[in-house]
């Protein structure tokens, strides 16, 4: 295996994998149908495969997801 080959696999392992939205729908333990109205709303981040496509299919990456359902829980359990 040459140096450049090894470069090249270490790095695709360190890169996370986008998943679906039925995917990320029930990470998320919602409808997949919740998760493109909050994905319209702007409530949750995703990213479209063809930006410039009338209908959009999205893509989502388990950690934003995360960060965006502990911030929101965080942020419930704050005294106001």
């Amino acid at each position: 295996m040459s140096a450049s080959h090894a470069i090249e696999s270490s790095t695709f392992q360190n890169v996370e994998r986008f998943v679906s939205a039925d995917a990320a729908a029930m990470f998320l333990g919602i409808t997949r149908r919740t998760l493109l109205q909050k994905v319209r709303e702007g409530k949750i981040p995703a990213h479209p495969l063809d930006p410039s496509a009338q209908r959009k299919e999205w893509r989502f990456k388990l950690s934003e997801l995360d960060r965006v359902l502990g911030a929101r829980l965080n942020s419930c359990e704050q005294p106001t």
